[in-house]
């Protein structure tokens, strides 16, 4: 206790640069904490907006002809061609895939597969989501890998035996 006591009466200064680089240590963890939850929120939005997107294309590439007579089946081309669809009309991406707020650039998708089987009804999406942190002298570009999938599966009233 003593020594504690000695360090805050000290004249000599050493408590100013001391609470100067506790205070320099607090503000750099907070904005690395912040710009985590950034990217980590940027990150949830945009697989939550793809999710969907597979969703509704599987939904409206189901083929109406064999669902009357209980099987599932959908057109894989079309669910491809809904899914681009989604990707630029409701989420808001230009040719490239990019997104921007205003004039300022936010991400890249880089699609590497769309897998679809047409029976089971299924559509997965393949990627990375590229962004800059606000650290681009640290971090630069930041990849992302996700994976998106939607299944329709019919399933008999009363389930299986």
């Amino acid at each position: 206790m003593g020594y504690k006591k000695d360090i805050l009466s000290n004249r000599n200064g050493d408590i100013f640069i001391f609470i100067l680089i506790l205070v320099f240590f607090i503000l750099t963890v907070s904005a690395i904490i912040i710009e985590y939850m950034r990217i980590e929120s940027l990150y949830q939005q945009v697989e939550y907006s793809l999710q969907r997107g597979v969703g509704e294309s599987v939904e409206y590439a189901l083929l109406d002809e064999y669902r009357r007579d209980g099987y599932a089946r959908m057109d894989s081309e079309l669910a491809r061609e809904k899914l681009y669809e989604y990707l630029y009309e409701s989420i808001g991406l230009d040719s490239e895939l990019n997104k921007y707020a205003g004039d300022q650039w936010v991400y890249h998708l880089e699609i590497e597969g769309i897998d679809a089987t047409d029976d089971p009804p299924q559509l997965t999406l393949r990627g990375k989501l590229k962004t800059r942190s606000v650290f681009n002298f640290l971090a630069g570009e930041i990849r992302l890998p996700f994976s998106v999938s939607s299944v329709n599966i019919r399933i008999e009233e009363g389930g299986s035996p």
